[in-house]
Parts: structure tokens; sequence; C-alpha cells
């Protein structure tokens, strides 16, 4: 979407206000100027109340021009969020988000401790909630990466699908640590849900907002 075509789309319902606050207001003066050719000179009208009403069309008239303006900045950081989400097609997206898809090769999730760790052990879910396989993270407190094969516990391969990755971490005294999850895939395509943009990375959506790095590959 380019810059005329955002603009076009800021013709909403401000416009509209703005047309019918002219009418309202051309209508206004063509009464008040018939009005005063015809008042009664021994009581004239009150200009002081005509006065007031023509300030309040006018503050009316600022606020609708305000909100044309709102509506035209908004549509053009819409259309900036749909041209940044396409330019990510065939580069690779880390993303806030524990799930993760296994295509040909590994579902890739990477996951950061906040301090150092006695134990983590890494849970793989698929998408019915069933444990599929478990396996041995590391420790040191920073960013770890996991690139699961698809191998499960009972030595099969698992099917390609959207896997979710859970860690479970605990210090020296066996406290629970919490750690931050994200998935990693390249980016398919883009699909535009209510007007903002998605990504697809195997088949799963994911908001633009929750992508937190593009790289060029894997």
């Amino acid at each position: 979407m380019d810059i005329a075509a955002a603009t076009a789309a800021s013709q909403t319902a401000s416009q509209r206000g703005l047309s019918q606050l002219t009418n309202n207001f051309d209508t206004f003066l063509t009464l008040l100027t018939t009005q005063l050719r015809n008042q009664d000179p021994l009581k004239p009208l009150d200009t002081e109340k005509f006065t007031e009403q023509l300030v309040q069309f006018a503050s009316v008239e600022q606020s609708i021009q305000t909100n044309q303006n709102l509506e035209a900045l908004i549509a053009l950081q819409a259309s900036s969020a749909n041209e940044t989400a396409l330019s990510m097609i065939g580069r690779v997206a880390s993303v806030e988000s524990d799930i993760a898809a296994l295509t040909g090769d590994a579902a890739r999730w990477t996951y950061e401790l906040p301090e150092d760790a006695a134990a983590v052990s890494l849970q793989v879910f698929d998408a019915r909630g069933a444990l599929v396989a478990v396996l041995k993270g590391g420790t040191g407190a920073g960013v770890h990466e996991v690139n699961w094969t698809g191998l499960a516990n009972n030595g099969v391969k698992a099917p390609q699908g959207a896997y979710r990755l859970v860690v479970e971490a605990v210090d020296a005294q066996g406290a629970a640590i919490a750690p931050s999850i994200s998935s990693r895939g390249r980016v398919d395509g883009v699909a535009f849900q209510n007007g903002a943009p998605a990504i697809e990375i195997g088949g799963q959506l994911f908001a633009v907002d929750l992508v937190s790095r593009v790289d060029l590959d894997i």
C-alpha cells in the first residue's frame, strides 16, 4: 500500500462529519441572513448569541479536521507495518512465542535464563497437548538455542506441524527460574487479518509486533 492509497483510506467518518457540518453551517448562515433582513427594528436580534454559535461551529470544524489528520497518520502507520511485514518474506524471524513449526529439518526455539540454573528440562508438546519429547537444556545464564529434529521419546519421527516448548529451570536451592522463550523460522508469507499483517512460518501465523529479530538465514 502506497502513500496515495493510505491517504485515500482516510476518507472516513470525519469527512462525512465535515460535510454534514458544512451543510448545517450553510443552512445556519441562510437563516441568520433571513432573520437579520426581517428583524423588528424595535427588537433587534441578540448578536452575541449568533456570535457564540459561529464560534462553536468553528470549534467543531477544527476538531473534525484534527481527526482527519490523525486518521491519515494511522493509515500511513498501517501502510508502513504492511510493508515491513512483506519485507520479511524469505528471511528468518525470531518471534516471542513458545510455538514453533516442525518443518523438514527441525523446529527451532531460543530461551534465555536470567541467571544460572542447576537443571533445565525442555519439554515439547504437540498441538493436542501431548508430551512428545523431553530434552536437556543449557544451564548457564543467557540465551540458548534449541533445534529439535522431531525425534520423539519413542524414537519415531514426529509429523510436521506446530509444537510448543516448555522450559522448566530451577536454581541450586530448587527454586523455579522463569525463562523467556522465542521461536525461529523462515517467513513463508504474510496474511492480513482485520487490516493487521501477520507473518506465516511453517503454516503458523504470528503478529508482527511479536517479532524480535530478523536474519537473512538460520
